[in-house]
């Protein structure tokens, strides 16, 4: 059961994936994110790098995020 806990917090966590990083890369990152394994290794190669490998949406000069 522990390596299918990250898939079920990546279905969990779809919907604030999008909303931060745009539908095509919010999917494709909630999709790495759930197969086990490959998840882990990824979200520890970026807490180590410091940032994401696909990057979230950028901010306008109102504060809202572009697409």
């Amino acid at each position: 059961m522990l390596p299918f806990g990250g898939t079920v917090v990546a279905v969990v966590l779809v919907g604030s994936d999008i909303r931060q990083k745009g539908v095509v890369n919010g999917v494709i990152n909630s999709a790495i994110d759930a197969i086990p394994f490959v998840g882990l290794a990824k979200n520890g190669i970026e807490l180590v790098r410091g940032k994401d490998f696909l990057a979230d949406k950028e901010e306008s000069k109102n504060g809202s995020r572009s697409v």
